[in-house]
């Protein structure tokens, strides 16, 4: 049992409580108020520090890469259609542990398949801590991966295999759609797209990249009432009127990787509009399916923040608004009564400062650095 002890406590929604203690019971955070008393609790001193929920990557490579071999078991490439597959078969513990993510405050990350299949599979959500796996998994079929990025054309064409085109990648994600509501035998892969665009028990996430991978796309889900998120998402500036009218999220991938900012000439300060519309944003540390450093996610973040969003709204993306995309905000996402005990205590605020550095980690009530 902990409290820490008058923290400037970022609950994750935009509230920020000064002087504010946390109580730690188990795994689960029991109260949040100022002066807690009780006897028997360990005192953590956040006195003059930032206190805030776990970050979120909520679509990380990360975790079933195969590191160091690199072999990529994120993917099951067979064939363009795999939307059964579930990524938690592929998670490697120790691949994740080798990461250290919550030592940039990442405490829970969405494990995905890769960019590789137009319908991938589907994501799983987990813990960091170098814990039991029962501990850590917090949601499995989170989200069902897909992609309309140029990565699908490059491995299937070549194999001569379609789609070998981006005309045949989005032709097919169509009738693959289509196809799967009208077939009254249906597969394995065609049962889990009807969950996600007939049952809603799953929100899409997307990886598209360019403003014509991002526009053809949202023409094709226009009248589609899913829950829709779009990865990496480099030109949602150009996108934007379109993305707003239909409330799609993005998690928005590395813009620093080969200068992905320039390369599509992106309008930054599009966040602001978006976060205003109400569109759910969020962060990755992966761009164009490959994973790169934790540092990245918050590298991203700031970048936001340099373009005008809000410090607070920033923290927001990066916890409550991926918790929502993933289906858990019920447990993580903000420090709040009754739910997981995922907390970091940074020296400043990360968002404003290069210089905040992650003082202790906790994730489900452990002190894990």
């Amino acid at each position: 049992m902990y409290i820490i002890k008058n923290g400037r406590v970022h609950i994750g929604n935009g509230t920020i409580l000064e002087h504010c203690d946390i109580l730690i019971r188990g795994s689960k955070i029991e109260k949040v108020a100022e002066n807690i008393i009780e006897p028997a609790a360990e005192i953590i001193d956040a006195d003059g520090k930032e206190v805030f929920p776990g970050f979120i990557d909520p679509h990380s490579a990360i975790g079933a890469m195969g590191i160091p071999t690199r072999h990529l078991d994120t993917d099951e490439i067979h064939q363009p259609v795999t939307a059964a597959m579930n990524i938690k078969y592929s998670i490697d513990p120790d691949e994740v542990n080798a990461q250290e993510f919550y030592k940039s405050g990442i405490t829970t990350i969405g494990c995905t398949p890769g960019n590789y299949n137009i319908f991938g599979g589907q994501i799983a959500a987990f813990k960091t801590a170098p814990q039991k796996m029962a501990l850590r998994l917090v949601k499995e079929q989170a989200a069902l991966k897909c992609s309309v990025e140029a990565g699908v054309k490059q491995v299937f064409g070549g194999r001569k295999q379609a789609p070998m085109t981006r005309m045949g990648i989005l032709q097919m994600f169509e009738n693959t759609i289509g196809d799967a509501r009208r077939e009254k035998e249906k597969t394995d892969h065609q049962k889990v797209i009807c969950q996600v665009f007939d049952e809603k028990k799953m929100p899409l996430f997307v990886a598209a990249e360019t403003k014509g991978e991002m526009d053809s796309l949202l023409h094709i889900l226009k009248e589609e009432k899913v829950e829709k998120v779009i990865i990496d998402g480099f030109c949602f500036g150009d996108c934007a009127e379109e993305m707003k009218a239909q409330n799609v999220g993005l998690i928005l991938g590395n813009v620093n990787a080969l200068s992905q900012i320039l390369k599509h000439g992106m309008k930054m300060e599009k966040l602001v509009e978006l976060a205003e519309n109400g569109n759910l944003i969020a962060f990755t540390n992966t761009c164009s399916g490959s994973s790169e450093g934790r540092e990245v996610f918050i590298w991203t973040a700031i970048e936001a923040y340099r373009a005008g969003v809000d410090a607070e709204k920033v923290v927001e993306m990066m916890t409550l608004s991926p918790a929502k995309m993933l289906g858990i905000a019920d447990r993580v996402g903000t420090i709040e009564e009754g739910k997981d005990a995922d907390i970091s205590i940074f020296s400043g605020h990360p968002v404003t400062t290069y210089a905040a550095k992650v003082e202790r980690s906790i994730i489900n009530g452990e002190v894990v650095m």
